[in-house]
């Protein structure tokens, strides 16, 4: 009974935490909101399973101990072999809206990736069924693999990329196969025994990496920098907040500068591509100490709240690859907290780039801090001269249709409220965003920021509020304390200079 509950607990944990990995594998290869089908993948498998079994019992009860190590086999092997397979179905998520034949080619991923979680529910199914004087020590295992496998899928994610986790996912299912075979006799034990060793011999020597690694869709933001001329990967870093693409460009330079006027008389320094699960494109710019190579950031619409502030204290939410840090340090903050989410892009800058980042973690006006902004904000009591909501995101992540169920909880009513809460008197919020047309983001953070401000008790939000926008970006301005006119006359005379619209004062 013993062998039973430990193949129990280790299909359980492989099974939760290969539903978790494919949410990564999914949200890298296509669009995160394409990976939270697979939480339905897994109820179907599971559902299908128990049909399987209510029809198949007179069979299968009998055979238990062979199909339930039968079973756990099977479960491993599918566990890769979807994985791989699931990837080459031709399915393209921008073409849902006018091409019928892409649900056929949802309907394929949705039976390939079905297939480990019905094997998987199959071993428990039958384990619960047969076995119903142990019920409750089954149930206990179950649950108990399941915790401790959605623990370990994040453990194995900053160990190794997701090709190969689902390996050691695999080797915990063919362990549980394994725990399984004495308890069969004659033929079924040696097929069984040399179907194992096969199987585990594959997972060893016969999967080269083109077979199982991550084929991303073409119309993602890295494989299109890829098809240039001479771009090749710098570094890459995987884990569970994202995998990490540096791209080097030298024969096509990014010149990537969000809301820069277009009549600005200087261009970005040379710069590297940072790119988040294949998408979210941010800048690493070579900075060598030297100020006038980052005399563009004077001219981008994010610019705007350091010509009514003089050597503020700022706080800047999701400083990413450091472009904000910079931004802040040009305008001459003399006090700078970064918050970052992912240690590995911190990594990335700290130590594989930092000479060519101008070592932003060195500097002496910067206190660089790795976790959640709104936990941040939530835990600590500073005030701050500025808080600033950094765009991380790229223009296709932030867009619409196919791409618009992209959330941020940086944006709600209580977010904003806890900002603009750690503000000082007089203290700027600042929210940069990509502009569409017709405008809809900036109209949605407008009318949140006004709910913010109303539950703060403002009785006229529209007299602390600012805004301007260029041709791809909108600043928004929230103040703690109405804007007078000087502060105005200074807003109006920023755009004009570089011809940005006045969205509102």
């Amino acid at each position: 009974m013993h062998r039973l509950l430990t193949a129990v607990f280790l299909i359980s944990a492989a099974a939760i935490a290969y539903e978790i990995l494919l949410m990564r594998v999914l949200s890298i290869v296509q669009w995160h909101h394409f990976a939270w089908m697979i939480i339905s993948l897994a109820l179907l498998g599971y559902g299908v399973s128990g049909t399987f079994i209510a029809l198949a019992r007179r069979f299968l009860e009998p055979r238990f101990e062979v199909a339930f190590a039968a079973a756990t086999l099977l479960f491993s092997i599918a566990m890769v072999l979807c994985m791989a397979l699931g990837q080459r179905v031709p399915f393209n998520a921008l073409q849902v809206i006018w091409d019928p034949g892409q649900f056929l080619q949802l309907a394929k991923l949705y039976l390939l990736f079905m297939l480990p979680f019905f094997f998987a529910a199959v071993c428990i199914g039958l384990a619960l069924s047969v076995r119903r004087d142990s019920i409750d020590r089954i149930y206990f295992s179950d649950l108990l693999g399941a915790g401790l496998g959605a623990a370990l899928v994040i453990a194995l994610l900053f160990l190794l990329p997701p090709q190969r986790a689902v390996l050691g996912l695999a080797a915990l299912a063919l362990l549980a196969s394994a725990l399984s075979a004495p308890l069969l006799s004659g033929p079924w034990r040696k097929g069984l025994v040399l179907a194992q060793a096969a199987w585990l011999l594959s997972l060893l020597f016969a999967l080269p990496e083109d077979r199982i690694g991550l084929h991303i869709s073409q119309f993602k933001g890295l494989s299109q920098a890829l098809q240039v001329v001479d771009a090749r990967v710098l570094a890459e870093r995987s884990g569970p907040l994202g995998l990490l693409t540096v791209v080097e460009s030298p024969s096509v330079p990014f010149h990537h500068a969000p809301g820069l006027s277009f009549k600005t008389h200087h261009l970005p320094p040379d710069q590297l591509a940072l790119f988040t699960d294949a998408e979210g494109l941010s800048a690493i710019n070579a900075y060598d100490g030297d100020p006038a190579d980052l005399a563009y950031l004077g001219d981008v619409t994010a610019a705007l709240p350091y010509q009514l502030l003089n050597g503020p204290s700022v706080l800047v939410l999701g400083a990413g690859a450091g472009n904000d840090v910079l931004l802040a340090l040009w305008h001459g903050a003399h006090q700078i907290d970064a918050v970052e989410l992912n240690p590995q892009t911190t990594a990335l800058l700290r130590e594989d780039f930092a000479g060519y980042s101008g070592r932003l973690y060195e500097h002496e006006r910067v206190r660089w801090i790795t976790g959640e902004a709104r936990g941040f904000v939530a835990r600590h009591e500073n005030r701050y001269d500025m808080v600033h909501v950094a765009l991380l995101d790229s223009p296709a992540v932030a867009g619409s249709g196919v791409q618009a169920l992209g959330e941020s909880y940086l944006y709600t009513v209580e977010a904003l409220t806890r900002f603009l809460a750690r503000l000082e008197p007089g203290g700027l919020l600042a929210i940069t965003r990509w502009l569409k047309v017709p405008p809809r983001d900036s109209l949605k953070l407008a009318a949140t920021v006004i709910e913010a401000l109303r539950m703060a008790g403002v009785a006229d939000p529209g007299r602390r509020l600012v805004a301007i926008r260029n041709w791809n970006t909108v600043t928004l301005l929230v103040k703690n304390g109405d804007f007078a006119e000087p502060g105005i006359a200074a807003v109006r005379e920023f755009a004009r200079q570089r011809s940005f619209d006045m969205a509102w004062y």
